[in-house]
């Protein structure tokens, strides 16, 4: 007989085994290669995601969400390193109260790991904290924290920051996704430098928009502090009005930079003491556009450039640039168009002295819902009403304030 063993498999069923484990072994590469695939495609999105923003508050958050959606974090925080003073700061977080922020930014700063991490760019990874004796482990325990990573995150050869993952589970960190770590962290790091180095390109611009604000309001006397006189009850009917503590600082900044595309008229005409002829008023009405143009590259928030854009446009449709009406018209624009005629028409001129108050009110009051937005109007009757003749009366002193909100401003 040629019985076999029951423990030998048969040709026919050898083939059968050996098939099945053929395709289970395929199958289990298809679902290797697809989880594979699967996080090289979210490392991709995420990079892309990181490298859209030039803003530096954005690209921490889009890193900190991203780091908790594929790594399954139980908090993840982004501390940053500052290469003169030696400080690490946390910058933002996820899942991390501010207390837990608190034990942990003490526990960072004192650690001689992260110091070591911070100097030689070398990641941390821990599988289990509870079979690690390094100086993190009391701190990560008291929040049921069973696993960490702290990644270094550079640009140009210089380390930036830190990326600090927390799990609740222990865990056994793969090459691989150590690998997925280490290049996002190079892309935050490259992010995060491209940021620092925009801030600083608008830093600069903004230096130089201050710098021409000032001297458009040096180069007429009878003009000197208008933008500062218009920015200060811009605020004020801003504030009559109810509108956010930002909404009044954006109206404040758009009264300050109102009239910025000056520079670019021709300066016999802004300085010319008769009538303008008609094409010497076409070229005045190009400044609001050049004011927009001018503050655009300056990231200042977009309701302040359309504040200059369209501070000279009239509620029934007669201003410009565009001839925009009623709501259309922002509503900073419409609050800077009031400021602006108040404070023209409370100032001397080459060619007539200021209205008085009550003139000016009952000038307000006829033009509104024709120049003028008549909840702007009356909002700015009620603080004229209230407020002393004299409140704004530009001192040297008052100047020299105004001239340094410029050199100031974020």
């Amino acid at each position: 007989m040629n019985d076999k063993p029951k423990d030998v498999v048969s040709g026919e069923e050898e083939i059968r085994f050996l098939s099945a484990l053929r395709e289970s072994l395929a199958l289990a590469m298809d679902r290797g290669l697809e989880e594979y695939a699967g996080k090289l495609k979210r490392l991709i999105e995420v990079g892309q995601l990181i490298s859209s923003s030039l803003e530096m508050d954005a690209i921490v958050n889009q890193t900190l969400q991203s780091m908790k959606e594929i790594m399954g974090t139980k908090w993840c925080v982004l501390e940053l390193y500052d290469q003169e003073t030696g400080a690490i700061t946390v910058k933002g977080s996820r899942e991390a109260d501010e207390e837990l922020l608190g034990e942990t930014g003490r526990m960072l700063l004192e650690s001689t790991t992260l110091k070591e991490i911070v100097k030689t760019a070398s990641p941390l990874f821990i599988d289990d904290l509870a079979r690690y004796d390094g100086p993190l482990q009391l701190s990560f325990l008291d929040r049921d924290v069973k696993a960490a990573a702290i990644v270094p995150v550079q640009a140009r050869g210089k380390t930036l920051g830190v990326i600090i993952l927390c799990l609740p589970f222990p865990r056994q960190w793969k090459e691989d996704e150590k690998g997925y770590l280490s290049i996002i962290a190079s892309q935050v790091g490259l992010a995060l430098e491209n940021a620092r180095l925009y801030a600083t390109l608008q830093e600069y611009y903004m230096s130089v928009v201050k710098a021409l604000a000032a001297a458009l309001e040096a180069k007429d006397k009878y003009t000197q502090g208008h933008s500062f006189r218009v920015a200060w009850w811009a605020r004020v009917i801003a504030r009559e009005m109810k509108l956010s503590e930002n909404e009044q600082e954006m109206v404040y900044i758009g009264g300050l930079l109102h009239d910025i595309g000056k520079v670019g008229i021709r300066e016999h005409i802004l300085l010319k003491k008769g009538g303008l002829t008609p094409e010497e008023k076409k070229e005045i009405m190009t400044h609001p556009r050049i004011g927009a143009k001018i503050l655009k590259p300056a990231n200042l928030p977009r309701e302040v450039v359309a504040a200059v854009l369209y501070h000279h446009e009239d509620y029934n449709g007669g201003g410009y640039p565009e001839g925009l009406t009623g709501k259309r018209i922002p509503l900073l624009a419409r609050i800077i168009r009031v400021a602006d005629a108040y404070d023209a028409m409370k100032s001397d001129r080459p060619y007539r002295k200021a209205f008085s108050q009550q003139w000016i009110i009952e000038e307000l009051r006829r033009c509104a819902g024709k120049q003028f937005d008549p909840a702007v109007v009356e909002a700015m009757q009620k603080v004229l009403e209230r407020e002393p003749e004299d409140t704004i009366e530009l001192s040297r002193e008052k100047y020299l304030d105004f001239i340094g909100k410029l050199s100031s401003l974020e």
